[in-house]
């Protein structure tokens, strides 16, 4: 048992010595990332969506060690504010914002600690849907509904149904910028990054300043 453990142990370091080669030689022509953190609503989309969250990931190719090409994908949660719920009369909503993004990436190169700014432009979804609670019949109470911790008597259970709906598609742009920081004299990088989103959605333009903290390679 333990010979097998340590073989394993051995292959697992080979596998981890050899992806982490890769991964650097790699990283010379290409970049990638990965990085999520809060995001927050600006101007008139303040007034309709609360703080949430946002997610990033992307990559592309290294045209210099100075300027980058980045093509990324971006999901922002756009929650409606309570007020906004009352004056529409639905008890709760759901909001979130789809981004495909063209980047360029200029920095100070591949550096212990850098800055750089970044800016572009790309594809936004906005989607937005009021949900009520309805309450269906069935013939039995599903044991699965008690692992959920759903009421269900006499067969009778709630369930969220939308009962409205909204998508807008549109061209936008962001700009911004961040710093990287390193404990090894190359790639990953760790960063964070503070970014300018606006799309010009529907009647009303979708703005968002996402602050971002994640890993460059």
């Amino acid at each position: 048992m333990t010979s097998i453990v340590s073989h394993l142990s051995k292959s697992l370091y080979i596998l981890f010595l050899a992806g982490w080669f890769t991964q650097a030689a790699v990283a010379q022509n290409f970049n990638f990332n990965i990085g999520g953190g809060p995001g927050f609503p600006l101007s008139s989309t303040g007034d309709f969506a609360g703080i949430s969250y946002n997610f990033v990931a992307g990559g592309g190719p290294n045209l210099t060690p100075h300027v980058k090409l980045v093509g990324e994908f971006m999901f922002h949660g756009l929650p409606p504010l309570q007020n906004v719920l009352d004056q529409a009369g639905v008890p709760s909503g759901k909001g979130r914002l789809y981004v495909l993004s063209a980047n360029v990436m200029v920095g100070t190169g591949n550096t212990r600690r850098g800055v750089y700014l970044i800016g572009g432009g790309g594809w936004y979804r906005r989607t937005i849907e009021a949900q009520a609670t309805q309450f269906r019949a069935g013939e039995v109470c599903a044991p699965v509904l008690a692992w959920w911790n759903v009421q269900c008597v006499n067969g009778i259970f709630p369930t969220n149904v939308t009962i409205a709906s909204n998508t807008s598609s549109a061209p936008g742009f962001n700009i911004g910028g961040g710093f990287t920081f390193s404990p090894w004299q190359s790639a990953p990088y760790f960063y964070t990054e503070v970014r300018y989103h606006r799309a010009f959605t529907g009647k009303i333009d979708t703005t968002i300043l996402p602050l971002t903290f994640g890993i460059r390679f």
